[in-house]
């Protein structure tokens, strides 16, 4: 039985050749879900259509009864996109680079996805350092939405809202799933294929986050958060201090979690942040290894 993946990568293919035979057009690419490798029986497909110059309007098509979406552009008009992801740069003190790329990860995802139509086979359209850095923004940009999860479960089971906390605690769980697949080199698709890109890398289930008691003092749910939280970014920029000193005070305790930018580690709790050693990134990590 043909698969989904392999009917929707054959219709791509052909409406791809179609476009590569006009004289206007530089290139095409297969994006999102499909250009990862993942589509279900009601999938559609996106393509972009690279022009030289002056991009023509395209329409949506049908193409044996699926639906193609059809972008276009200029290489120029992909450059900024590029430039994103030259380099992960976002400091302690300068967050504002790091605020245009969290507003654009949805575009550099479906550049991280692009695969470039040949001849031989769909090849990628972002490769090496580019991935790699794709790779960083989007561990910042995961760890950044659950540190605002978290404001809110704290928030939310502090003043008894229980069943508003219960739904914040499920986009928590996702949002975790989410880190967990991009720490493992993995685009940050729509939430629904979280557990395929998670079962690319890992055997069982996906780990779900535990489901407190609904009262304010039940924050069992935490230390399962923090030991994700620093176990993505360590895939990312590996520990390898052995001199070890004590964290600072006060950072053991609930709400603080570790964030890394380009200028090194500290920890954040609501609106307070304090920069870490690796000294005390160490330390810290080792007081705080327990959580599920």
């Amino acid at each position: 039985m043909t698969s989904a993946v392999d009917i929707r990568a054959r219709i791509a293919a052909r409406v791809a050749a179609e476009f590569c035979d006009d004289p206007k057009v530089s290139e095409v690419w297969l994006e999102g879900a499909l250009g990862a490798g993942l589509a279900h029986a009601r999938s559609d497909i996106d393509l972009r259509v690279v022009f030289h110059d002056q991009p023509s309007a395209l329409r949506s098509r049908l193409v044996d009864g699926v639906r193609v979406d059809l972008a276009a552009c200029t290489p120029a008009m992909i450059e900024p996109l590029r430039s994103m992801l030259g380099s992960f740069d976002v400091r302690f003190d300068d967050v504002e680079r790091f605020r245009q790329v969290r507003a654009a990860l949805g575009q550099l995802t479906r550049l991280r996805t692009a695969r470039r139509y040949t001849l031989t086979g769909w090849q990628p359209a972002v490769t090496g350092d580019d991935v790699a850095n794709y790779r960083y923004w989007a561990v910042a940009d995961r760890v950044e939405h659950v540190l605002s999860l978290v404001e809110d479960l704290l928030g939310l089971t502090t003043d008894h809202l229980y069943a508003e906390a219960e739904v914040v605690r499920r986009q928590l769980e996702i949002c975790l799933l989410g880190l967990d697949v991009v720490a493992a080199g993995q685009p940050l698709l729509g939430d629904k294929w979280l557990p395929a890109l998670w079962r690319r890398a890992n055997d069982g289930p996906p780990p779900s986050l535990l489901a407190p008691c609904w009262n304010a003092d039940d924050t069992s749910w935490f230390p399962s958060v923090r030991k994700r939280v620093i176990a993505a970014l360590l895939r990312c920029w590996p520990d390898r201090t052995t001199a070890e000193e004590p964290p600072p005070a006060g950072t053991g305790e609930l709400g603080w979690l570790p964030q890394r930018y380009t200028d090194g580690w500290f920890l954040r709790c609501g609106d307070e942040r304090i920069r870490l050693t690796p000294g005390q990134l160490t330390g810290w990590h080792r007081a705080n290894r327990q959580g599920g």
